[in-house]
């Protein structure tokens, strides 16, 4: 039976039930997305998304490749880099959807509607409290010598929340900042989930990380705690745009427009994300606020100064 119920969301007037095939190039946790697409897809029986899924170093790469032989293949983007989006954006490559949801914060619809937050991801300071009894409160607390040979950061040639992370750190305190995270041992593995997972067996005591991945491994039974520095926590740009090149921009529209409907907010909060709509719940164990400082994605240059210190090959 055809539904009835009529939505009118982002600016578009259109039928709750979607149509034909979608393609979503993503950063984000396959659990996740896949937990988001089956909700979607419960309620448009018979549409079909197809997911590839990648750190957003590689979506990205893998995109460019695509652009650059005239055939690109996503009906909609979903990554850690904002920088690209703006490329796209200048090159007129995205759709421009006018911000209209009832409560949505208008200063998450970058650039008048091109790109969306969906939910909130932000870098802490992550601890394992077996190893770690006093922890950090801010950023220059990991230089502390309590800390030297327990800390790790994910690759950020791989994780887009990482590259933010060495940009606003780098930005904020200076290069010499990850100099001497070096000097205390600082080790980098690929992944937020590959780090955490080490993090949550004890490899580790302290991780530069995103909190909605350490809420999950609390979930699990993990003894880790996420800290918001005082100084602030890197709310890390991950937004979802619809380019102009789709071949179903119809379905991506309803997709992203599902993905601030009450039910995919309530399934970000219960992942461990926060919301973006105020009227939704937050993640268990959250504060109700947290002290951010908007990201700024480390550029090639600075990234190519990190691999050189890492010893990073790329």
């Amino acid at each position: 039976m055809i539904r009835a119920t009529v939505y009118l969301l982002l600016g578009f007037l259109l039928p709750a039930l979607a149509q034909g095939s979608l393609t979503l190039y993503t950063s984000e946790i396959l659990a996740d997305v896949n937990a988001l697409v089956e909700a979607f897809r419960r309620q448009n029986p018979g549409v079909g998304v197809q997911v590839f899924r990648s750190g957003t170093g590689e979506v990205v790469a893998k995109l460019r490749a695509e652009l650059e032989a005239g055939n690109p293949q996503p009906d909609l983007l979903w990554f850690a880099n904002e920088d690209f989006l703006k490329e796209l954006a200048a090159k007129g490559l995205l759709r421009r959807v006018p911000p209209t949801v009832p409560g949505y914060p208008v200063q998450l619809a970058y650039q008048g509607g091109l790109y969306y937050e969906v939910r909130l991801l932000y870098n802490a300071i992550v601890v394992n409290t077996q190893r770690v009894p006093e922890p950090p409160s801010s950023w220059r607390d990991l230089l502390r010598p309590a800390y030297r040979g327990l800390l790790g950061m994910p690759d950020p040639n791989f994780s887009g929340a990482a590259l933010a992370t060495v940009g606003t750190l780098a930005q904020r305190l200076g290069f010499g900042y990850f100099e001497a995270l070096k000097a205390q041992g600082l080790r980098i593995e690929q992944s937020n989930p590959v780090l955490q997972q080490k993090l949550a067996r004890g490899e580790y005591g302290v991780a530069i990380t995103t909190d909605f991945g350490a809420r999950q491994e609390i979930a699990k039974g993990a003894p880790l705690r996420v800290v918001y520095p005082r100084d602030g926590a890197i709310l890390v740009p991950t937004p979802v745009a619809v380019p102009t090149w789709s071949r179903n921009p119809q379905l991506a529209l309803s997709f992203l427009r599902f993905l601030l409907s009450p039910e995919a907010q309530r399934l970000f909060a219960e992942r461990g994300y926060y919301p973006v709509l105020p009227e939704a719940p937050r993640p268990a164990g959250a504060p109700a606020q947290v002290l951010g400082i908007r990201a700024t994605f480390a550029d090639p240059g600075l990234l190519a100064q990190f691999n050189a210190l890492f010893g990073l090959r790329r």
